[in-house]
């Protein structure tokens, strides 16, 4: 019998800002590839639309109100018609990728005969976003992120409690894993697994590994960044640490990708970098990001907080070194992996310095050596392959 499998997601190409929606895409490509039958359902910004990609797999699209948070609108606006949905398909297993108390409250009787799956893309953490951006008068942030909890208890109201119903519980590393544990008592008793990202390089290899060795720029260390142009990203400590660091060494270049609230910031360093060693191409697609990756040298990815971050995975496959903040997701991906160096960000002096430390010709070639050596074990931990096999082997040993 094939499996039949409902991933119900707030991410899926087109519509994706972030992880969840390259964590999905790649995993419904490879289970759809070793034979399971996956329908995806998520939000669309315009219309309701029915996307069939091929004989097991299709999307539904279902359109949400333009309202914040768009997670929680999308659950109040189409729980009937998911709930229809998913009984009209016959699902065997319903995979969420967020706690949806909305929804599930509107198709509990259906889980008395169908398994659920939670993933976890994000944990409590030593990091505290609200009071980052209170330090910073981050206006926009703070109505974000207070809104997003108080949004969270009316659906604890509106809602059920996922967890009365889920059958396993995935998270997407190991840190985030131990934090969850540690923060929810009801989550200890379900069964918890670490599933990391996996990612199938191969299509876009072959026409990367003439750039790996070019340079746009020859002469220059290039270092890239790419992320949500947001205060906990790091965005502001990267610009003046990279700031003094180019003024010491002038052979160094920063090609910054992204939107955000700090984009009017980004532009002014941009401007004021003379001559130009900061350099920002705003908000560009995967390909294209992965593209500029493969050019550069060295990642810089000097995050407060991540899960699981595909950025880091994807350019250490690309064979990119990565400089970033010292914090548990960055011991997790890239001190236990050696594939680059990190520093507390916080410190601009140190930061800078480390910059200027890893643009040397000695500590380049150190730590290319470092990720070569970690290539096959990186290879295997994070390729789309190991993934899905562990998603297979966990949805039969659920039924």
């Amino acid at each position: 019998m094939t499996l039949k499998i409902a991933i119900i997601t707030p991410e899926y190409p087109p519509y994706i800002s972030g992880g969840i929606g390259s964590y999905n895409y790649e995993l419904v490509r490879k289970l759809v590839e070793k034979g399971l039958e996956v329908i995806v359902i998520t939000l669309s910004n315009q219309k309701d639309e029915l996307r069939i990609f091929s004989s097991r797999c299709k999307c539904y699209y279902l359109k949400t109100p333009p309202l914040r948070p768009r997670y929680f609108y999308f659950q109040l606006h189409n729980r009937e018609r998911i709930r229809k949905l998913l009984e009209r398909e016959k699902i065997d297993i319903i995979q969420l990728n967020s706690e949806s108390g909305i929804l599930v409250k509107s198709f509990r009787e259906l889980l008395k005969k169908v398994k659920l799956v939670l993933v976890f893309h994000g944990s409590p953490s030593p990091f505290n976003r609200l009071w980052d951006s209170l330090k910073h008068l981050d206006i926009l942030d703070i109505a974000w992120v207070t809104s997003s909890a108080a949004y969270s208890v009316i659906e604890k109201f509106l809602g059920d409690d996922v967890l009365d119903y889920a059958d396993v519980a995935v998270h997407v590393s190991k840190h985030s894993m131990y934090y969850n544990l540690l923060c929810n008592e009801k989550l200890r008793s379900l069964k918890n697994v670490v599933i990391y990202p996996g990612i199938d390089i191969t299509h876009y290899t072959k026409h990367l590994n003439s750039l790996r060795n070019s340079s746009v720029t020859k002469g220059l260390r290039n270092f890239i960044f790419g992320a949500r142009l947001m205060h906990y990203k790091g965005v502001i400590e990267l610009l003046k640490a990279f700031s003094f660091a180019s003024r010491e060494n002038p052979f160094m270049i920063l090609r910054m990708f992204g939107e955000g609230p700090l984009k009017h910031y980004v532009l002014k360093a941009t401007n004021s970098s003379q001559p130009r060693r900061i350099v920002y191409y705003g908000k560009v697609s995967r390909e294209v990001f992965l593209k500029k990756v493969a050019m550069s040298d060295i990642l810089v990815h000097p995050s407060f907080y991540e899960c699981a971050p595909m950025v880091i995975i994807e350019a250490t496959l690309l064979g990119k070194p990565v400089v970033a903040h010292k914090a548990p997701w960055s011991e997790e991906f890239i001190e236990s992996f050696n594939i680059g160096v990190t520093v507390d960000v916080s410190d601009i002096d140190k930061f800078s310095n480390t910059l200027l430390t890893v643009a040397s010709e000695e500590w380049y070639k150190k730590m290319l050596s470092n990720l070569q050596r970690s290539r096959e074990v990186l290879s295997s931990t994070f390729s789309s392959e190991t993934m899905v096999n562990r998603y297979i082997n966990l949805y039969y040993s659920i039924l």
